[in-house]
């Protein structure tokens, strides 16, 4: 790795940060210890970047999941619903046949009795 001599100016906050950290890590170089807290951080930002895509995946299917159930709920209801419509109908139908049969047979005795007298 090819290094670059700068000259910088730091708060005396984060100098002692930066000598805290190079003691705590065994580092002799300043340069060394910088580049080290960026490469965490980069690295810190890239979990974090993927942790948010992961949950972002994750609710996503979540989601298509409880839409998916939703759908079969809705299929199945109004496969229920037809059935009960046909159902009524065919009852319905039945019960008008049978109306109509019983007025033709009113109709046909009465016709027989006039006819008969």
């Amino acid at each position: 790795m090819m290094k670059e001599r700068m000259k910088v100016s730091l708060p005396p906050e984060v100098k002692k940060y930066i000598q805290s950290y190079m003691k705590e890590h065994h580092l002799s170089f300043t340069g060394d210890a910088i580049s080290r807290i960026c490469q965490e951080h980069e690295e810190a930002q890239k979990k974090e970047g993927d942790s948010i895509e992961k949950s972002l995946k994750d609710v996503t299917q979540h989601i298509e999941d409880l839409l998916q159930k939703e759908r079969l709920h809705i299929k199945k209801e109004l496969l229920y619903m037809e059935q009960n419509i046909e159902q009524s109908t065919r009852d319905i139908l039945k019960e008008v046949e049978d109306y109509s049969l019983a007025k033709r047979g009113e109709l046909f005795a009465s016709l027989l009795e006039g006819y008969e007298k």
